[in-house]
């Protein structure tokens, strides 16, 4: 992305004519001068250098009997300059900046996915009573009380996220299928309990994983313009997302950079003895307890497994109670 940095700060090309053009090279080169792109014919050369290096070149090129002169001004410092005096072009942009910093503290636009059971209409309907629709601030919204209020109200949905993206509220819904609907849970007549049965399967042999090597990948954003400052990424097996914005009274601008973090990893094949593969399905399902679970007590468990050579199967029977 060099050539983006050079465009920003500007640059220009000349031309050196009438003196020791070989001579005036060695010294500038010797002496630090950054010149590139040169193009030499039987007069001269032509080469490019920043502004601030070509303002030390006349005093190069009259060492050496010659002269430089620009041929061609390249950058954004020349774009702007015939708007220098104009203030008001200033002034709105930074209007324009302050604007849409303000734009984008409302909710503009609302996306859900992941309904099949409850249609589009009746989950737009009940996020509109509930205060997220287009032109809310989300300063207003909580987001964790409206998706605790969703999964309460739709027996249908397990699980639901509330995603902040930009100005478009994102809403992520996993809902309960039909065979743990029907089957699974049972609920008791008169009281909040429930009766719920997991299953897990951990595998004899197991892979113990190294990290080979780590890279990151940053992008910068700028309004709706997304520009990554490296040429060809190589996906790793782990990703890892960060992000840093722009912020002005602790309003988020569209304006920051995100780093990926690329991890790539090496396995090494194990095999597993009968109590660590049983201690290893237990683990999983304590996992699963916690993700099935959140926001239930669990009154009574059954637990019972099987073992063969190559897997364990763990099962649980469990009696739980919503915490209030």
């Amino acid at each position: 992305m060099t050539w983006l940095f050079r465009w920003i700060f500007g640059y220009v090309r000349f031309s050196f004519r009438g003196g020791f053009a070989e001579n005036f090279l060695t010294e500038c080169f010797s002496d630090g001068i950054q010149i590139r792109d040169v193009a030499a014919d039987s007069d001269g050369f032509d080469a490019c250098c920043n502004l601030r290096t070509y303002k030390k070149l006349h005093h190069y090129a009259f060492r050496h009997g010659g002269k430089v002169r620009v041929i061609k001004r390249k950058g954004l410092p020349f774009l702007l300059l015939p708007l220098k005096n104009r203030i008001g072009f200033f002034v709105g942009m930074l209007a324009f900046t302050v604007i849409v910093s303000f734009l984008s503290c409302f909710i503009w636009n609302v996306e859900i996915v992941g309904n099949e059971q409850i249609s589009d209409t009746t989950m737009y309907a009940w996020l509109e009573d509930n205060n997220i629709s287009p032109g809310v601030m989300w300063s207003s919204v909580s987001r964790d009380d409206v998706c605790w209020n969703m999964m309460s109200d739709f027996e249908e949905i397990s699980w639901v996220h509330i995603n902040k993206n930009g100005s478009t509220a994102r809403v992520e819904i996993n809902e309960v299928r039909t065979a743990d609907k029907d089957g699974d849970e049972d609920k008791l007549k008169g009281i909040n309990v429930f009766r719920k049965e997991l299953q897990v399967v951990a595998y004899r042999e197991q892979k113990d994983i190294t990290v080979k090597g780590v890279k990151d990948y940053s992008r910068i954003h700028f309004f709706n313009a997304d520009i990554p400052l490296y040429f060809n990424k190589k996906t790793g097996d782990i990703s890892q997302e960060s992000e840093t914005w722009l912020t002005v009274k602790d309003t988020k601008l569209p304006i920051g950079i995100t780093t990926t973090r690329e991890q790539y990893l090496q396995s090494t094949a194990r095999m597993l003895s009968d109590s660590e593969l049983l201690e290893l399905a237990q683990k999983k399902m304590t996992y699963s307890e916690e993700s099935e679970f959140d926001g239930f007590e669990i009154i009574n468990k059954t637990e019972s497994h099987e073992m063969d050579a190559d897997k364990c199967v763990l099962s649980a029977s469990y009696i739980v109670r919503r915490k209030s």
